[in-house]
């Protein structure tokens, strides 16, 4: 399916060697790994518990930009949305965002369970802020094999909401250079991604434009490889 097509763009130098390729979700969940799922917190509905700060999971860290990163505000047809602007200094650090701007942790019904929404311009309190921030987070030890589960819109039958959008994910390694940025056309319901790597990831960020925004859940990450 077109809209489930992961296009990638490798920037100069990244490719080769370092190259990235995606691979099914479950084949590193069957390895041994550490996943955050964000269900150490109570289930509230939203708009859900606010973080003025970074979210830390061990050998994990989530907020809104990466230290170094500024953030513009988009306005499209579909709404208001974060763009990360400037270059993230070395080592990659995360930085939350303005209050009520940086993430919320609430229940999701596409999920079944907690997940994390990155908090747009319009903030905690109006629905269509919730889901159309920034996100970024840097792993404690590079990672060669790791994964999320995103949710853009729910199944729509009816076809009275918009189409999903997009959303640009960007890795970088320990000395905050450009690995790979892509884009990645979303669908209606859960999309399970995940990646090996041939050189090893300190952050990630995603930006989105779609119009109900997203939500982040399943964090998969320092997966133990037992083949050979």
């Amino acid at each position: 399916m077109i809209r489930a097509a992961l296009i990638l763009t490798f920037l100069a130098g990244a490719a080769g060697a370092n190259e990235l390729r995606k691979v099914p979700y479950d084949s590193l969940r069957s390895q041994p790994h550490r996943i955050e799922t964000f269900d150490s917190l109570p289930r509230v509905t939203e708009p859900g518990i606010n973080f003025d700060h970074h979210w830390r999971a061990p050998g994990l860290s989530i907020a809104e930009k990466l230290l170094g990163q500024g953030i513009e505000e988009v306005t499209t047809d579909y709404g208001r949305f974060d763009h990360l602007v400037g270059l993230p200094g070395a080592p990659p650090r995360v930085i939350p965002g303005q209050s009520g701007q940086n993430l919320t942790i609430a229940y999701h019904d596409g999920f079944g369970s907690n997940a994390l929404f990155p908090l747009g311009p319009v903030g905690l309190a109006g629905a269509d802020g919730r889901g159309e921030g920034s996100i970024a987070f840097t792993f404690d030890d590079p990672q060669f094999a790791f994964g999320l589960r995103l949710h853009a819109e729910y199944p729509d039958p009816l076809a009275q909401r918009p189409m999903p959008r997009a959303a640009e994910v960007t890795f970088y390694d320990v000395n905050a250079r450009v690995l790979t940025r892509f884009v990645l056309p979303l669908g209606r319901g859960v999309m399970s991604l995940a990646w090996r790597s041939g050189y090893g990831v300190a952050a990630v960020t995603i930006e989105n434009t779609d119009p109900g925004g997203v939500a982040l859940d399943d964090i998969l990450y320092e997966v133990e490889d037992l083949a050979g």
